[in-house]
């Protein structure tokens, strides 16, 4: 086979199969070298990342009855650390898979240090640091196997959500940075609170203060990138409604939590 007919095939199978699901050579719209490699202001317009901070901090996700339940129950906190271990790896994934989607380097280049946060060097087989691990030390310190770990509804549902915004970055970007980094800010002190009282004797603060050391700068890091990407053409608005989607299916998914927790408490009893 030739060159040029090796170029054509490969050019039609990576059209066609994507990477990672996705289409990196987009027929649809003229191709732009520009979205490649041009460089991008880190100082741009961000009013647009103060309007979607604005929805998180109306949420009050810290206010949610599940902690006030929580404060006093160490099988709530047994249920919130199964279902965190769930969602702590997928959301490292998606994070992984939108930003695989961002074709600008200098933008791309903006997020790593936020996938680095969610991960750590490797030692003895271990990424020690990594948030999906950290949560399972918390996990076995509060004596859960991995029989005791499965999805619920609040889980399969928020995951959806997030996984629902890949396709978009300037979405995805305001429903993981708004939605999750930003948010869990609020929400890792109030479940740290809880654990201080209901079970001060399991490993959950390297969990969850490497959450909370963290995600501050990584919410400054994605607001960053959102308002590279508005040089590139991207509308400042998908950012603003992931923000929304992202902090809505967060509310939802502690409401969820709560009453499958409830209910399961309620079989226990009978």
């Amino acid at each position: 086979m030739g060159f040029d007919a090796a170029v054509g095939d490969a050019a039609e199978f990576t059209s066609k199969q994507g990477v990672l699901g996705m289409s990196l050579l987009d027929k649809t719209r003229p191709f732009s070298i520009r979205e490649y490699f041009q460089p991008v202001l880190t100082t741009g317009d961000r009013s647009f990342v103060s309007d979607a901070e604005a929805i998180e901090r109306k949420a009050a996700i810290e206010n949610h009855e599940f902690f006030a339940i929580a404060m006093n129950s160490r099988e709530a906190l047994k249920f919130w650390a199964a279902q965190e271990a769930i969602v702590t790896n997928p959301f490292s994934q998606i994070l992984l898979h939108v930003i695989g989607g961002i074709k600008n380097v200098h933008i791309r280049s903006i997020l790593m240090p936020v996938v680095a946060g969610e991960h750590s060097p490797i030692r003895n087989g271990i990424a020690g640091r990594s948030h999906p691990w950290l949560i399972w030390k918390l996990c076995r310190s509060l004596s859960l196997e991995e029989v005791d770990i499965f999805p619920s509804r609040a889980v399969s549902e928020f995951i959806a959500t997030l996984e629902s915004t890949v396709d978009e970055p300037m979405r995805a970007l305001g429903a993981l940075g708004i939605g999750n980094e930003l948010m869990l800010l609020s929400e890792y002190k109030a479940v740290e609170s809880c654990f201080e009282k209901a079970a001060p004797d399991a490993e959950y603060r390297d969990f969850l203060r490497a959450n909370i050391g963290e995600d501050e700068e990584h919410t400054k890091l994605i607001g960053t990138a959102a308002a590279a990407l508005t040089e590139l053409g991207y509308d400042k608005g998908e950012f603003v409604r992931g923000a929304q989607l992202g902090v809505d299916a967060r509310v939802a998914y502690y409401g969820t939590l709560l009453e499958e927790f409830k209910s399961q408490n309620q079989q226990l009893q009978r």
